[in-house]
């Protein structure tokens, strides 16, 4: 790896972030975090992210699919084009804590994410699904 691929974390739980964290600063991997849909969305123009791993339940039950919106829907947000080609991994809890099924609509026109992992996710899982989505 020439360039260390820059991840993107947006979640409001701080023990996660920071073991994230120091799993992908081990692999290699530089790494940048806001706690809230709102700090990504300011934030995320300083931090030209290379994949961006996102938690949907944060200041509000919906605030993850409200970045995916900002950063995917090019009609309302033309200047978000430039992160077309960043790809965003959902890893989040929703489905055990609201039991509805998410990772099914996956890549499709409800939910233009690229991959969905449900919380928890062992180190290796994490890493190798970085990898894949760095690589397509």
């Amino acid at each position: 790896m020439d360039k260390k691929a820059r991840i993107f974390m947006v979640d409001d739980d701080t023990d996660l972030v920071d073991i994230v964290r120091s799993v992908l600063e081990a692999a290699g991997y530089e790494f940048a975090s806001a706690s809230s849909a709102t700090e990504a969305l300011d934030i995320i123009d300083n931090i030209t992210p290379d994949l961006i791993i996102l938690d949907v339940m944060m200041e509000d039950l919906v605030a993850g699919f409200r970045v995916v919106n900002q950063l995917r829907n090019f009609e309302l947000f033309p200047q978000n084009k430039k992160y077309e080609n960043v790809s965003i991994l959902m890893m989040t809890s929703i489905q055990q804590q609201t039991r509805m099924k998410f990772s099914g609509d996956a890549g499709s026109r409800l939910l233009p994410i690229d991959a969905f992992m449900e919380k928890p996710v062992k180190p290796r899982l994490l890493l190798e699904k970085i990898a894949e989505l760095l690589h397509r």
